[in-house]
């Protein structure tokens, strides 16, 4: 199937979702179709979640052709990547999931599902269930630029950006602590700056 008519039907799919949602939830709260979490059909602005779903399902069909033939499926919504969490192969492709959807499912600005691993591999984050010996054997560890807490990848300028904010964050909550113990060794004079 080329990728014209792959696009194609996984719109035409979605948008039959949302209109069945539409027609017989109006009004209600439902499950957002492909993607979970929640949404009252007639009522929210469903074309944000109709282009996400497109792109998650196109990054699902790419993912069964680019990554690991013994992978599961890449899962599309919270409780499915959820489900993948028991360690080993599924457990790194629900976390390569997640940070897909933090990227609105875009595999092409993403790093492939091997760099990704042999980041995770290579990363602090990673927790050390993880850091088997058949996983480092399979994905060896190298670092991954980008890779941040959460395991969630984003470019690297970006995530520079945003580990500065998590350092100035942890400052502020230093001098607070400070601020408090402090006070309550007896200090009351002191003042937060």
């Amino acid at each position: 199937m080329s990728d014209g008519i792959l696009a194609s039907t996984i719109s035409l799919k979605v948008d039959r979702l949302f209109a069945v949602d539409r027609k017989k939830y109006h009004g209600q709260r439902r499950q957002i179709p492909v993607l979970g979490g929640s949404y009252v059909p007639g009522e929210d602005n469903i074309k944000p979640m109709k282009k996400l779903a497109r792109a998650a399902l196109l990054a699902r069909e790419w993912f069964a052709i680019h990554g690991p033939a013994d992978a599961p499926p890449l899962p599309l919504s919270m409780g499915e990547r959820e489900s993948l969490k028991g360690g080993g192969l599924p457990h790194i492709v629900a976390w390569y999931a997640r940070s897909l959807w933090c990227r609105n499912y875009d595999v092409e600005e993403h790093p492939s599902f091997f760099d990704y691993a042999c980041g995770v591999t290579a990363s602090e984050y990673a927790p050390d269930f993880i850091k088997k010996e058949h996983l480092l054997k399979r994905f060896p560890p190298r670092p991954l630029d980008g890779l941040g807490p959460g395991l969630c990848w984003k470019p690297p300028e970006e995530h520079a950006r945003t580990m500065e904010s998590l350092r100035r964050c942890r400052e502020r909550e230093d001098r607070i602590r400070a601020v408090i113990a402090a006070r309550d060794a007896g200090g009351n004079n002191v003042v937060a700056r």
